[in-house]
């Protein structure tokens, strides 16, 4: 009878199974994670500081790049000098070529926002990076005096409360063609991202002109021209609450006619940033009249405007995020859509560092 064999059984070394496995785990993680593109923010870098809020740089940079991620190239301007029309061979005016001009122009800009970084502003920036949509300002309310005498004087309890600052998020958008950004002169992207910082700027200004509207006081001077006299008497008004006036920001149509005033002695400065961001500054009787040009101070267009005086910190503002800018191109439209948006809230904590003057222009 032939002899019987029977096969070795395989013997499982669990050991080495168990290197074998963590090994191959390595192995895929390495694969994934090499895969994965590294996350990329178009945040500024580093928050501004109060009293420097000129972002507009920041986003011009950010746009620039965001321009040469490969979504699309400038086309024939090589020289970055200028661009000019095929010659054509159909007539002899065709042999004369158009020059386009290197500079994107800009009409009329609007001056940079009266409120965004303001220092009449009480701005929270400590809010930065935390939780939660709303900032609630405790405010103090006045002691009051008496005699006593040998008596036990009367005591109350304090006017304490809390002012809330809701946070939202202002955006302004727009997109522009593939086609279209292939053959722009390279400056007219710059302008697109200014268009949009001023964009903020406008929605800036709104947001703060609609929260002070028909708060605090009003001092009615009907519809008669505004004159130094008035601005005086605004500002008794406010000292009579002993709150200190820093500021009055006007119309335009409300500035002209106080520049054709007798009494009006212009100490003006253009442009301070160490008094505002920006936009049209006259300083006069202590106080920096800021000019913006706002529809939302015209009461009854062309009769009546309301110019707004402020005491140093009267209004609160918290800012979230500051503006930023963000692109994104899809393929599907062939469109790349540009965003910039600020998060922030604002609030009236102080009433009588309010007063709204309503005069003619």
């Amino acid at each position: 009878m032939d002899e019987v064999k029977f096969d070795t059984p395989n013997v499982v070394n669990e050991k080495t199974l168990k290197e074998e496995l963590a090994e191959l785990k390595a192995t895929m993680n390495a694969f994934v994670e090499s895969q994965t593109p590294t996350p990329q923010t178009l945040a500024l870098d580093k928050p501004a500081e109060p009293s420097e809020y000129d972002y507009r740089k920041d986003l011009i940079e950010m746009l620039k790049v965001g321009s040469d991620s490969g979504n699309f190239i400038w086309s024939g301007v090589q020289d970055n000098k200028h661009f000019k029309e095929t010659i054509g061979a159909v007539s002899g005016g065709s042999a004369v070529p158009e020059i386009w001009a290197k500079d994107v122009f800009r009409c009329c800009p609007y001056p940079a926002s009266a409120f965004l970084g303001a220092p009449y502003i009480k701005w929270h920036e400590d809010i930065k990076g935390k939780a939660g949509d709303t900032v609630h300002v405790v405010t103090v309310g006045r002691a009051t005096c008496g005699t006593a005498g040998c008596a036990e004087p009367a005591s109350t309890a304090p006017s304490v409360g809390a002012v809330a600052i809701t946070l939202e998020e202002y955006q302004c958008s727009m997109y522009v063609c593939r086609n279209d950004l292939e053959d722009m002169i390279p400056d007219t992207i710059t302008e697109l991202n200014n268009a949009l910082a001023e964009c903020i700027d406008i929605c800036i200004d709104n947001a703060f002109i609609a929260n002070i509207i028909g708060l605090g006081s009003t001092l009615v001077k009907g519809t008669g021209y505004i004159t130094a006299a008035i601005i005086a008497e605004a500002i008794g008004t406010m000292r009579s609450g002993t709150c200190e006036p820093a500021v009055f920001i006007i119309h335009p149509a409300v500035e002209s006619r106080l520049m054709q005033d007798s009494q009006f002695v212009n100490a003006a400065t253009f442009g301070d940033r160490s008094v505002i961001t920006g936009g049209h500054i006259v300083k006069y009787l202590g106080l920096d009249i800021v000019v913006i040009p706002k529809g939302s101070l015209v009461i009854d267009a062309p009769g009546t405007y309301a110019s707004i005086m402020l005491s140093r910190y009267a209004v609160h503002a918290a800012m979230k995020r500051a503006p930023t800018m963000e692109t994104q191109y899809l393929v599907q439209t062939q469109r790349k859509y540009l965003y910039a948006s600020v998060r922030f809230g604002k609030s009236v904590v102080c009433n009588d560092g309010l007063l709204l003057v309503h005069t003619g222009a």
